[in-house]
């Protein structure tokens, strides 16, 4: 037979199930907004039956439940929608680091503007019309010395600014690494706390959230593919190799020796300095922004890297063609115009540093928007600008006759030149410009897609993981009745014992 207090037994077990739950309850409304928490619930099962043998019956026929227990307290959270989600936030990470970066550049070249290099090259070639209606004007020789300083001012100027922002996005690269290598130790630390607690029976619920919120964040930087194993320990891999693997990490560094020649951060294994395989996250959007140059001195990748590029590219066929004229001897140049006192082979821009009156002098192979800058022949004298196709002695009047300078003019503004892509100079750049801000639009449009989809993704991941208070008063209400009801119980069964102990034996008194 059972006790006369298996009853109390029950009902005992059915206040503290209840009062458990509430407590599950309560932990949830704390943790309402508090981020990468996960929904816990108490799940309540029977306890063991208690076998009863009767009269009409043999032992152990008759079973009599003996009340609930809390044999699980787990989180409501659905590993495939964590999958779909890290897949999507390590996408938005790539395009939202193009999309900053590119609006870096496009701050840089303020295009259009009238401080931009398209309206000082339209005044540059502006100056050399007005050259050529009044070769004889020191006014109009100043405007165009200007001119030139302003337009190879802005190339330097561009060239600085765009290499400065490249070594930006490097040391942010840098700074991208010791986070993920951050994130890694605390994952492998948190593996190490579960793995404690688990292998003793219990679950650690708070302590995987934390882990799985590091995850979420690890995952917009670097794209990395997790695994939990029996332990509850994750691994987390990056291109086939393990970032974390139970409580050890294999760490990530930058290197400066593996990207050709311009001492550029590449990402690798700290361990053995072998390539990391990024192929997604900020991690990657940045390099590709960045760029490098191989051993050749190629670009290799980066929007940054291409437009520096061009820029170099126009700036020495400015100086080549300027100064030289064009190869089919259509436009002779500055070096075989006249100065307005008869003096010729003069060139009008240069290499910085270099100020060798010949032939070869501005067409050397370092020339690029860096270091182009007027030459000294035209800076110490205005009146070596060749304006003049002939000596300005053979001409009536002595004063030239503007006719190279008009070339100039037209060489700048209506030539299509073979280096340049047989695009004139402005279509050169206005090219470049309009390939800038297709790539930008392209990267705002996925860059937005990508943060409705990861948005549309953690709304899902809340519907099923997020509290709603509704739902949690809910089950607060319901919990308390249950365990008011086995406070009754217990009420009642006081009652029947009293009666049992305090009237039994007194009949016949």
């Amino acid at each position: 037979m059972t006790s006369t207090f298996f009853g109390l037994e029950i009902a005992r077990r059915g206040l503290q199930a209840q009062q458990r739950a509430l407590d599950v309850t309560g932990h949830n409304v704390s943790n309402a907004n508090t981020p990468g928490y996960t929904r816990q619930e108490a799940v309540m099962a029977t306890t063991p039956p208690y076998p009863v043998s009767g009269l009409s019956v043999p032992a152990g026929a008759g079973q009599v439940g003996s009340g609930v227990e809390i044999s699980e307290i787990r989180r409501l959270r659905d590993g495939f929608l964590d999958l779909q989600y890290r897949g999507e936030n390590n996408a938005l990470g790539y395009w939202e680091a193009r999309w900053d970066a590119i609006q870096k550049v496009e701050t840089i070249l303020n295009e259009p503007s009238d401080s931009g290099l398209s309206k000082v090259f339209e005044q540059f070639w502006q100056s050399l019309e007005d050259l050529s209606k009044n070769p004889e004007s020191l006014a109009a020789r100043s405007t165009v010395l200007e001119r030139g300083k302003a337009l190879a001012e802005t190339f330097n100027y561009l060239d600085r600014q765009l290499q400065a922002l490249q070594k930006d996005l490097d040391s942010t690269i840098k700074v991208k690494v010791d986070e993920v290598n951050s994130f890694a130790r605390q994952i492998a630390d948190l593996n190490r706390q579960i793995q404690k607690i688990e292998v003793a029976g219990q679950r650690a619920n708070d302590l995987r959230d934390k882990r799985d919120l590091l995850l979420d964040q690890l995952s917009k930087d670097i794209n990395i593919q997790v695994r939990e194993d029996a332990n509850g320990m994750v691994q987390v891999g990056i291109g086939g190799r393990l970032l974390v693997e139970g409580d050890r990490v294999d760490e990530l560094n930058v290197d400066t020796t593996k990207v050709g020649n311009d001492n550029f951060y590449k990402v690798v294994w700290k361990a053995d300095n072998q390539d990391v395989q990024v192929t997604g996250g900020t991690i990657r959007g940045l390099i590709e922004m960045r760029g490098y140059l191989d051993e050749n001195k190629k670009p290799v990748v980066g929007s940054v890297l291409e437009i520096r590029s061009k820029l170099d590219n126009m700036a020495k066929t400015l100086v080549q063609v300027f100064n030289h004229g064009t190869t089919d001897n259509k436009y002779k140049g500055h070096y075989n115009g006249y100065g307005l006192e008869g003096s010729t082979y003069k060139l009008f821009f240069k290499e910085k540093d270099d100020n060798q009156n010949n032939n070869t002098g501005g067409l050397s192979e370092e020339v690029n928007a860096g270091n182009i800058a007027v030459h000294d022949d035209v800076l110490n004298d205005l009146n070596k600008i060749a304006a003049s196709k002939t000596k300005p002695t053979d001409i009536t009047g002595g004063a030239g006759d503007g006719l190279n300078a008009l070339d100039l003019a037209q060489l700048l503004k209506q030539e299509k030149i073979s280096e340049l892509g047989n695009a004139t100079f402005d279509g050169y750049y206005q090219a470049a410009i309009g390939e800038l801000g297709v790539q930008g639009q392209q990267a705002k449009r996925m860059a937005e897609n990508q943060q409705l989809l990861v948005s549309q993704l953690d709304s899902n991941r809340q519907e099923v993981s997020g509290v709603s208070l509704d739902e949690e008063m809910v089950n607060m209400i319901r919990f308390q009745h249950a365990y008011a009801a086995a406070a009754r119980v217990i009420t009642a069964l006081d009652e029947m014992l009293d009666l049992i102990i305090g009237r039994m034996g007194l009949v016949g008194r």
